[in-house]
């Protein structure tokens, strides 16, 4: 049994799953109560974070208004000199910058006085709910004595109010002279509760937790809106996982003598810190669960082990006998195809491979075969090509020597422009010549051309000398102008007159023409020149045709290059180059060597 593949597949996979499965669920047993407790910690976190982040908005643009007040020169010089006017226009910019402040609904009361009480600018959100403030009664929350800042220190009744009941946090400041440390008034505001439980009307908090808030060396409890002082609990800082730096963890005795843990979160502003405790009691945890969960798993793998085994019997075996099978026919040269093997899944997969296989080592040995034959083939074609270039040059050479001795001025000129032409096909190198060397490689040409013809061709040129050093791809222009010799001119039978010429269509085009006067074509004609299906030329190139030099151009330059032709029958044939006005880096006519 344990050399069989499939068993040892079947028990290896069945020992290994369980062995995971009760390690996985062991150690999730331990480990559950520290991951649900953490991730309670930092959702409580974040909450707390994200309350923390809105009052601290508030208050910062609270801190804003009182900033402005103990500094602004309009209050300062109100302070220092009086009157009606100028107490009047005080009063008005004091409470335009209060209502333009984000926080003004928090801000109950706001009382500007000198130090003697003698001059006083009373406002705020609850006017309406307020006792009378006068110069008289001030001193109940300024009296002429403070010279100290304090604020954001308690949680207290404004005596001012006429609810007894409304919490406030009380500020006090105190104004000095813009030139000097002298103390000329007193600031006193009152910021309504409202400023945290608003916050707070949809927190919502788990049975048994409360909410807490630290205000300097007091600690209040939030329930009801309201801000409840109790005594500050002792607390050991627990260590835990926290998303902020800031952030601390304590276990301590909050509701009665239980032990609770305590997110504490600072507000980001002085010493006001916001805290909620979490009951670890109460998360909910079953240790049954989890032993009824491993007991389940293992026999859910014992069945799934049998089953696999069953299965791996009817999906490996077979298949791995016909596939092995197969391989050995291989082996004895039968490369033929099985379709048997070929079934839809992963052995399926391997039995295509070995179809595929078996029909590329075939297709390979025919392809080994024909390649030898083309080898020999290839040989006997390079013996019969390999003629010395050299030796072409020199016979015309001697050729053209013999035929000036003889005074057959003809048969010399013919031969040196063959010979220059042959040496540019045999030594050409580069892609792109310039237009003057493709001129002088039409010269050459056209002279062999005209001799054929016994003179009854001409060839004019009217393309300025500034166009000369234009980029044009090598035998651009050799075969339009064959084309208008053999199939324009010569079927009139008569002399015929080929004109190139050139101009500049715009700054970045230059359009070459070659007009001829002979029988011209019709539009099928010029479709078919166009098409793919055309067959090579009969010309001096077999694989330049007027379709091919269409294409080069368009290769090297863009589509927006190219050549079109125009053509009336019985009247003429006129073919237009489109090219680009760059001028070629290099560019020479090799006039030296080519007709030297």
């Amino acid at each position: 049994m344990f050399r069989n593949i499939k068993a040892r597949i079947t028990i290896i996979t069945v020992t290994f799953t369980l062995i995971i499965t009760v390690l996985v669920a062991t150690f999730s047993f331990f480990v559950f109560r520290t991951f649900s407790l953490q991730s309670l910690i930092q959702s409580t976190e974040f909450n707390l974070q994200f309350i923390g982040s809105k009052a601290r908005e508030n208050i910062i643009a609270i801190d804003s208004l009182i900033r402005w007040c103990t500094t602004n020169g309009q209050v300062s010089l109100y302070l220092e000199q009086g009157g009606n006017q100028i107490a009047l226009s005080t009063y008005e910019r004091v409470k335009e910058e209060m209502n333009n402040n984000r926080a003004n609904a928090y801000v109950d009361r706001l009382i500007i006085t000198d130090i003697h009480h003698t001059k006083l600018l009373h406002m705020g959100s609850t006017m309406s709910e307020s006792k009378p403030v006068t110069s008289s009664n001030v001193d109940k929350v300024l009296s002429e004595t403070f010279m100290k800042d304090n604020g954001w220190n308690h949680i207290g009744i404004d005596p001012f109010m006429s609810k007894a009941s409304a919490q406030a946090l009380p500020i006090r400041r105190v104004l000095t002279r813009s030139s000097s440390t002298e103390v000329t008034g007193q600031l006193y505001m009152t910021i309504s509760s409202r400023i945290l439980t608003d916050l707070l009307s949809d927190y919502r908090i788990l049975p048994g937790s409360a909410l807490y808030l630290g205000i300097g060396t007091d600690f209040y409890q939030i329930a009801d809106d309201k801000f409840l002082r109790i005594e500050r609990p002792s607390m050991t800082e627990e260590h835990y996982e926290t998303i902020g730096e800031e952030t601390q963890i304590f276990k301590a005795k909050l509701d009665g003598h239980v032990p609770q843990l305590l997110v504490s979160c600072p507000l980001g502003y002085q010493d006001l810190t916001l805290s909620q405790s979490l009951p670890t009691g109460k998360i909910p945890f079953k240790d049954s669960l989890y032993f009824s969960l491993i007991g389940t798993i293992c026999i859910a793998v014992i069945c799934f082990g049998l089953g696999l085994l069953l299965l791996l019997n009817r999906m490996i075996n077979k298949p791995v006998a016909k596939i092995k099978k197969r391989v050995e026919a291989i082996s004895q040269s039968d490369f033929s195809n099985d379709p048997s093997i070929e079934w839809d899944d992963e052995m399926g997969d391997i039995g295509k491979g070995i179809n595929k296989l078996s029909a590329q080592i075939s297709s390979l040995l025919e392809k080994r075969i024909a390649d030898e034959k083309n080898k020999q083939e290839l040989e006997y074609r390079m013996l019969q090509s390999q003629i010395n270039p050299h030796f072409l040059f020199n016979t015309l050479n001697s050729i053209k020597w013999m035929a000036t001795i003889q005074n057959a001025t003809g048969i010399a000129e013919m031969t040196t422009s063959l010979s220059r032409l042959m040496k540019n096909i045999s030594k050409a190198t580069g892609m792109i010549i310039s237009l003057g060397d493709e001129l002088a490689l039409l010269n050459d040409y056209f002279v062999i051309q005209k001799y054929r013809y016994g003179g009854t061709l001409v060839l004019q040129q009217a393309i300025p000398e500034e166009f000369h050093a234009i980029g044009i791809p090598r035998f651009s222009l050799q075969p339009l102008v064959e084309n208008a010799i053999f199939h324009g001119i010569e079927p009139k039978g008569g002399s015929g007159t080929v004109t190139v010429s050139a101009r500049r269509r715009d700054e970045d085009v230059i359009e070459i023409s070659i007009l001829d006067d002979g029988v011209g074509m019709n539009a099928s004609q010029i479709e078919q020149i166009f098409s793919a299906d055309q067959g090579p030329s009969s010309g001096m190139f077999k694989e330049i045709g007027i379709r091919n030099v269409h294409k080069r151009i368009q290769y090297t330059f863009g589509k927006e290059y190219g050549l079109s032709i125009e053509s009336k029958e019985g009247s003429y044939t006129r073919a237009t180059l489109l090219l680009p006005n760059r001028e070629k880096e290099e560019s020479h006519h090799d006039k030296t060597d080519n007709r030297g």
